[in-house]
C-alpha cells in the first residue's frame, strides 16, 4: 500500500476545559468511497505532518456532561449490586471508573 498515493487527512481534537488534545490519522478508502477509522499519531506527527502542507483539520471536542450524569447513576446501582454479591474485585473496578467520571463533572 503506498501512502503517498493515498488521500489522508490528520485531526487535532481539542478540548481545553479538560486540557485535552487528541491527534488522529485518517485515510480515504477509495474502494470503498469513504474514510477510514482514525488512527491515533502522535503530537510530533501531526505537526511534522501540518508543515509539510499535508490536509489538517481542528475540532473542538464537547463532552456531554448530562450523560456522564447518567453514567454514573448506572455505575451506582451496579455498585450497589457488586456490594450485595461481595464481588470485592468488580466493586473496586466500578469504584474506580465512578471517581473517574466524577472527576470530569469538577
Amino acid at each position: 500500500m503506498n501512502l503517498s498515493k493515498q488521500k489522508v487527512k490528520y485531526i487535532c481534537e481539542i478540548n481545553k476545559d479538560l486540557g485535552i488534545e487528541d491527534y488522529y490519522k485518517r485515510v480515504y478508502l477509495s474502494e470503498f468511497d469513504m474514510w477510514g477509522a482514525k488512527r491515533k499519531i502522535t503530537k510530533q506527527t501531526f505537526n511534522k505532518r501540518e508543515k509539510e502542507g499535508c490536509s489538517v483539520e481542528y475540532y473542538k471536542a464537547i463532552i456531554n456532561l448530562n450523560i456522564i450524569q447518567e453514567m454514573v447513576i448506572d455505575i451506582d446501582t451496579m455498585l450497589e449490586l457488586a456490594f450485595q454479591t461481595n464481588d470485592k474485585k468488580w466493586f473496586l473496578e466500578l469504584t474506580r471508573k465512578r471517581n473517574l467520571m466524577l472527576g470530569l463533572l469538577k
